[in-house]
């Protein structure tokens, strides 16, 4: 394997690593961790939460199930069409993916933290451009 495909993979699996042990701390998955903050931009129905995520529609229903038991979310038949749920915050969800968020942030504040700050800059352009590849590459990766 080449180097840059070395390091992008263990740089994925250290912050998949922190995310669960200094983000998520035990109280939520990191999947419902990304789903609590991706809410926090308004409702969405469960068909596209899963596509988004890249999960089948049922493994999407257990992760809101999960969330609706905790108070953290609520399920709406749209008023468009009955037959499409629409999962959105609750006050408690709100306030939960906030948290969340600003763990999230303080995390990886520490991370550039640790780069001398004369390559931050450098650092974050560089992150923007391989998100923006990867958005743009999404749909061709699907090889399974």
């Amino acid at each position: 394997m080449s180097s840059v495909v070395e390091d992008v993979i263990a740089f994925c699996r250290m912050f998949s690593s922190f995310e669960r042990e200094e983000i998520c701390c035990g109280s939520v998955s990191p999947a419902q961790c990304v789903l609590l903050q991706t809410l926090t931009e308004g409702e969405w129905d469960v068909s596209t939460l899963a596509s988004q995520s890249r999960v089948t529609k049922g493994a999407m229903t257990r992760l809101v199930d999960g969330l609706e038991r905790r108070s953290w979310v609520i399920r709406e038949k749209a008023q468009d069409d009955a037959r499409r749920v629409l999962v959105s915050l609750t006050p408690d969800g709100k306030k939960e993916a906030k948290r969340l968020h600003r763990l999230t942030e303080k995390s990886i504040a520490t991370i550039l933290n640790r780069i001398p700050k004369s390559d931050r800059p450098q650092v974050i352009r560089s992150l923007n451009l391989l998100r923006n590849a990867a958005e743009q590459t999404r749909t061709h990766l699907d090889c399974c």
